[in-house]
C-alpha cells in the first residue's frame, strides 16, 4: 500500500462519486488471501468484492469485514489521512479490530484484553487519557453503505446508532 502512495492509480467507478483504486483493490486481494490461508472456513466480507464465503461455501459463524483503503479520496489525492480496517467478528461476539496506517507503518488494534499500537516494531498499550469521557465522545462518518452498515450492525452489540437506509 506504501508503495502506491503518490503515483499514478487507476480508478474504478463504484457507484455515484465513489470510486476504488488499484491500491483498494490490490490491497482487499491480499488481506483475503491471508486470511484464507490462515482461516478457509472463514467468511470474508471486502468493501470492494462484497461477501465471499468459506471452504465449501459454508457461511461460518465467523466473518472479517476489510475495508482495504478507508481513505481513498485521500489516498488518490495524497493526503495521509488514510487506514487499512479489518475486524473479526465471531456470531454477534467482536474478536478484534485492527486499522493500519499504511503512511506512518502505525497499527492499532483491539481485543477483549485492550488496545494496542505497533510503531517501530514495539506494542504498547493504548490508555484512556484523564480527559477522556466516552459519554460525550462522538464517532462519524461522511458516507456509509446501507447494505455495510446492516451487516455489520448484525455483528454490534447495541448501542445509539444512526444508519441511514
Amino acid at each position: 500500500m506504501r508503495a502506491a502512495y503518490g503515483t499514478g492509480l487507476t480508478r474504478h467507478a463504484k457507484s455515484g462519486l465513489d470510486f476504488a483504486t488499484d491500491a483498494d483493490l490490490d490491497a482487499e486481494r491480499a488481506i483475503f488471501e491471508a486470511i484464507a490461508a490462515a482461516r478457509p472456513e472463514d467468511v470474508r466480507v471486502g468493501e470492494e468484492s462484497g461477501e465471499v464465503r468459506g471452504v465449501g461455501g459454508g457461511s461460518g459463524s465467523r466473518r472479517w469485514l476489510v475495508d482495504p483503503l478507508c481513505g481513498t479520496l485521500n489516498f488518490a489525492a495524497q493526503t495521509p489521512l488514510v487506514a487499512v480496517n479489518v475486524a473479526l467478528v465471531d456470531g454477534a461476539d467482536a474478536v478484534v479490530s485492527v486499522s493500519a496506517d499504511p503512511i506512518t507503518g502505525e497499527t492499532f488494534w483491539a481485543d477483549k484484553q485492550g488496545a494496542f499500537v505497533r510503531r517501530d516494531g514495539a506494542d504498547e498499550p493504548l490508555l484512556p487519557s484523564s480527559r477522556s469521557h466516552s459519554s460525550t465522545s462522538t464517532a462519524t462518518a461522511r458516507w456509509i453503505d446501507p447494505s455495510w452498515a446492516r451487516s455489520c450492525s448484525q455483528t454490534q452489540p447495541s448501542g445509539r446508532r444512526s444508519v441511514p437506509g
